[in-house]
Order: C-alpha cells, then sequence, then structure tokens
C-alpha cells in the first residue's frame, strides 16, 4: 500500500488537527477544516460589506505566540510556534494539501465541521499555533486576531442534518466517519466542541473547541485514541485564560 493511500482524510473543526498528527507521526492525516474548505460557506456567512480592512486587528502575531500555551501536561511544544498571517503558516498550507483528491459524501458534509478561519476575512489576519505531543496523543492550538463580527463567524452554524455519517474517498479508497457537535457553556464569550471519528481506527479520534474572546478566536484540538470531551475541554479552559490573562496585558 502506498503511502498516499495510507493516509486518512478526516475532516475536523480546525487546520491544527494536522499539525497535531504530523507531530504525532502517526500513519493517518486529517484534512483540517478551518484551513481550506470554509472559505465557501464563511463568504456567504459574513455580514456584508465586512473585509479585513473595515475591522482593524486587534492583535499582532507576535502578541498571539506570547499568548500561546507553553506547555500541556508539562510536555513543551513538539516544534518551535509559528506565527503571522493566517494564511501564509505553513501548518495552514500544509492542511491545504492534505485535501487534494478527497471526496466527501454527501458533498454538502465537506463544510459540515469546519470554522472560518481560513475565509477571506481571515486569510490576512494575524494568527500564531503551536503543537505537542502527549503521550500518544498530539494537541495544537491556534489564536487568530479578529474584531467581534469576524470572530462571530468562526462559530457560525451548526452541524448540518445528515452529517453526523460521512464518508471520505481518496486514492479509491473509502473512510466513514462520524461527527458530532456538543454546546459549551461558560467559555470565553461563545464555544462549541466537535468530535469526529474514524470507523475502524481507534487512533483517528479528533476533539476540538473553537471559542472567541475579546479580540481574538482560539482553538485547541486533540487527536489520539486517549482523547475524551472532557479532556479537551479542561484544556480549553486553560488556553482562554492563559490567553486572555497575557492578551490583556498587552
Amino acid at each position: 500500500m502506498s503511502e498516499r493511500r495510507r493516509l486518512h482524510p478526516v475532516l475536523a473543526v480546525s487546520f491544527v488537527a494536522g499539525s497535531a498528527l504530523a507531530v504525532m507521526g502517526a500513519a493517518i492525516v486529517t484534512a483540517c477544516g478551518s484551513a481550506d474548505l470554509a472559505a465557501t460557506r464563511s463568504v456567504g456567512a459574513r455580514p456584508a460589506g465586512m473585509t479585513v480592512a473595515t475591522e482593524p486587528s486587534a492583535y499582532t502575531a507576535g502578541q498571539l505566540r506570547a499568548a500561546l500555551l507553553p506547555a500541556v501536561d508539562r510536555a513543551r511544544p513538539a516544534a518551535p510556534a509559528e506565527a503571522g498571517r493566517y494564511a501564509t503558516l505553513p501548518d495552514v498550507q500544509t492542511s491545504r494539501q492534505t485535501m487534494t483528491g478527497v471526496t466527501v459524501t454527501p458533498a454538502r458534509c465537506a463544510q459540515a465541521t469546519m470554522t472560518a478561519f481560513h475565509a477571506p476575512a481571515f486569510a490576512a489576519a494575524p494568527a500564531a499555533v503551536v503543537t505537542f505531543l502527549v503521550g500518544r496523543d498530539g494537541v495544537s492550538e491556534v489564536l487568530v486576531s479578529a474584531p467581534p463580527r469576524l470572530a462571530e463567524t468562526a462559530l457560525g452554524g451548526l452541524l448540518p442534518a445528515g452529517c453526523d455519517r460521512y464518508t471520505a474517498t481518496v486514492d479509491g479508497e473509502t473512510f466513514g466517519y462520524q461527527a458530532r457537535e456538543v454546546p459549551l457553556a461558560g467559555l470565553a464569550k461563545q464555544a462549541r466542541a466537535l468530535n469526529v471519528r474514524a470507523a475502524g481506527y481507534a487512533g483517528v479520534n479528533v476533539w476540538s473547541v473553537v471559542y472567541r474572546g475579546g479580540g481574538f478566536v482560539g482553538a485547541i484540538t486533540m487527536v489520539g485514541p486517549d482523547v475524551s470531551e472532557q479532556g479537551v475541554e479542561r484544556l480549553a479552559i486553560q488556553a482562554y485564560a492563559t490567553a486572555d490573562r497575557v492578551l490583556s496585558g498587552s
């Protein structure tokens, strides 16, 4: 079996799931949502006339990098944190490549589990991302500078009817997935969690939380056999507290 055929195209809530899996060195890859396939949906979700220029960024990429988690369960970052304009981050560009040749059925479900980070309005936004390897699991965090109206688009839209189960085909091989969204209360200004599992592959278990704070949007993604809803929610609370504290003092 070729290397390409051993890759699993999991569609998750955030591109950083791909970073987490890359760090794990697993023979699976997430084709990660917000980086690519959300662009079409988010254009329709944007308030009319809103552009990056109409709402200047609240934070610089350097400030966001300083607000990332320094460690997860005492594990240090697996690689230096990336910072810059969102669309230029290496992890974002890598995520685009992982979706090449992937066909999702039903087609509408290709956008079902996405946030809007890679929408045109987010492409030029300052951003930062960091990845960790914690035991058998990969963890990624992303922070993107966004004023309120733009931040709301990152959490807009729910899992469409019929997209709790879907398939993804790559190189003639089809994989089945289950997705479910979980409402979260009491985290930042707004938050939602999403779980995506690959049928028959215990290691392809993705939990993501996306939240919006004051002037920024954050996402925590955990990938691996040991991740859980409680674990990702606990880490998201910690990540938001850290980012809010650091950025509010900037």
